[in-house]
């Protein structure tokens, strides 16, 4: 009882001394956040204005105070060679991996994307899911759209087309071209039958917009779509649209690719793989 007195003796004495301790530290506290923001305005306003020399040496002093969203602007400064001075994407995948440590979901898909494609980085199909799974926690499209083609490729998991379907599917719904353009060929042509769906395929192609419309992948896809439900004459229509659509510099096993899918129409054949 006597030091709990004793205590609250010290307390009430030096109460003033430690209210202005406290209201110091809270002060220096709201400074530096200050001067963090205003940092990475100046950042920003810099990168938006495309003087991509000045953004970087204001972002590196940003980056520096372990702010994300700068670390992430000189990411994308270095991978693209906005300042003109050669790619480094080394140097990029870095500052996506600063910035997704401190949480940036954007980066955090980078670094997993960086991992999958050996961007900046050794392969490692470990770490990419890793990355990319932290990303799809905050339903980054790109990030469950790639997770969708790592179980569809196989991919450092196992080949598991149920899975792929159900990534493609988190991200479709937000309006991904390329998930629902795969939802919509896996259920046309899979020669799976758990999978093979035309009514499920018709569905996902009607989630296409006019620009999907006008490139060859998708136009190939509607075809193969409309042949899946015995729409022959249409998907013969769509598939030479396809062809014709297909830029000047294609591969020659690309183009051939379509023109079998073409031949498979000419014979009221649905096309299946």
């Amino acid at each position: 009882m006597t030091e709990m007195t004793e205590i609250m003796k010290f307390l009430s004495k030096n109460m003033k001394q430690v209210f202005l301790l406290l209201f110091s530290v809270l002060i220096i506290s709201c400074s530096d956040k200050e001067q963090n923001r205003s940092q990475l305005e100046v950042c920003q306003s810099h990168y938006k204005a495309e003087s991509y020399l000045v953004a970087v040496k204001e972002c590196e002093i940003a980056a520096n105070q372990d702010i994300s969203e700068a670390q992430w602007i000189l990411a994308h400064i270095y991978r693209y060679d906005l300042n003109k001075e050669g790619a480094d994407i080394e140097k990029a995948f870095s500052w996506y991996l600063s910035a997704a440590e401190l949480g940036h979901v954007e980066a955090m898909r980078e670094v997993g994307t960086a991992y999958l494609f050996e961007s900046g980085v050794a392969k490692d199909y470990e770490k990419a899911f890793l990355w990319l799974s932290k990303a799809a926690k905050f339903e980054d499209t790109l990030a469950e759209f790639s997770i969708g083609t790592m179980y569809f490729n196989g991919d450092g998991r196992e080949k598991d087309i149920a899975s792929a379907i159900n990534w493609f599917k988190r991200a479709a719904v937000n309006g991904h071209p390329m998930s629902i353009n795969n939802l919509a060929w896996i259920f046309a042509t899979s020669r799976n039958k758990a999978f093979y769906n035309p009514k499920k395929a018709n569905y996902w192609v009607s989630k296409m917009n006019s620009k999907m419309s006008e490139i060859s992948m998708f136009i190939d896809t509607q075809a193969a779509v409309k042949a899946s439900l015995g729409e022959f004459e249409e998907a013969i229509r769509l598939q030479n649209l396809a062809i014709a659509a297909l830029p000047e510099d294609t591969p020659e096993q690309e183009l051939l690719e379509y023109q079998k899918h073409l031949e498979s129409y000419q014979n009221n054949e649905a096309w299946n793989e």
